[in-house]
């Protein structure tokens, strides 16, 4: 092997060539005459190869001992630094085989472009925007009604013997200022017997409406999220100024100004004449209205 020819590029063309005994190229790599980017014919890969790819030409490897010359080979070319254009280094050929007058070519890397982004640009987003002014307006509906409505609410009836019990209070809809809603859930503090005087204290505890400073034209009453029941804001500040009406009073008070979510009142009886049947009429009403605030 250490007798094996190999055919180096001097000046990167196919023509311009030259061959040297494997020890002598070696030795030339070792004393830094033939640098690690020269190339090299290689016979099994087909293709030139740097010197750096022949890992058995660097210097790190033995070297086998110098043979004596055959004749006469002319002396090393002057190896010039690979260009550009000069193909990748190839092992040489061994001795005996033949080589191909013509060497591949092998063809520059193309430098890579940087990808360019398909992504349009951020446009405006309306359907966006409107989520967020609408999630705006409704925590700010929520937060002036808990200011300006529920709070004066809660507080002038926390300061009677229906503390505990919890009720809300906000504009109807939330925006309409001539309008109050109450959410009276059913509570134990709140029974059939004391529903009248509970009533009243809560009518007294309700405050004016926060823009116009004046009465309510309406209020509606619900154990749940929807006007259920309802009286005028004259009607139900009247029954907030009957604390010293009996129990019975005040129930027919209710009763008669009682009306439904619309306004419309509840009480039919007044067309009837059988005195009998408008009494039943109106506790069946009672029976209604009362069970939807107590839980006995």
């Amino acid at each position: 092997m250490s007798n094996t020819q190999l055919i180096l590029h001097v000046k990167g063309t196919e023509q311009d060539t030259t061959t040297l005994p494997k020890h002598v190229v070696r030795a030339a790599i070792s004393k830094g005459d033939i640098t690690h980017s020269q190339l090299i014919w290689s016979v099994e890969d087909n293709a030139w190869k740097q010197v750096r790819e022949l890992p058995h030409l660097l210097p790190s490897q033995k070297l086998a001992p110098a043979p004596p010359r055959r004749g006469g080979t002319g002396a090393l070319p002057k190896v010039e630094p690979r260009s550009e254009a000069e193909p990748v280094v190839a092992v040489a050929p061994r001795a005996g085989v033949k080589v191909s007058a013509k060497q591949p070519k092998v063809a520059a890397a193309k430098a890579r472009r940087a990808p360019v982004s398909s992504q349009p640009p951020n446009e405006f987003n309306i359907i966006k925007w409107v989520c967020v002014v609408l999630i705006v307006v409704i925590f700010g509906a929520v937060g002036f009604n808990l200011a300006m409505v529920n709070q004066p609410l809660m507080a002038n009836l926390s300061k009677t013997s229906y503390g505990r019990v919890e009720v809300f209070g906000h504009l109807g809809a939330f925006v309409q200022t001539n309008v109050l809603l109450i959410h009276i859930p059913p509570s134990s503090q709140v029974t059939r017997e004391n529903l009248t005087d509970f009533l009243t204290v809560l009518a007294q505890s309700t405050p004016k409406s926060p823009l116009s400073g004046v009465l309510f034209d309406h209020i509606a009453l619900t154990p749940g999220w929807t006007g259920r029941y309802g009286f005028s804001g004259s009607d139900w500040d009247q029954l907030g100024g009957m604390q010293k009406a009996s129990q019975e009073e005040r129930k027919q008070f209710i009763l008669e100004k009682l009306t439904d979510a619309s306004g419309d009142s509840l009480d039919n009886t007044r067309t009837t004449l059988n005195e009998d049947k408008r009494q039943a009429e109106r506790d069946k009403l009672w029976e209604e209205f009362s069970s939807a605030f107590t839980t006995q």
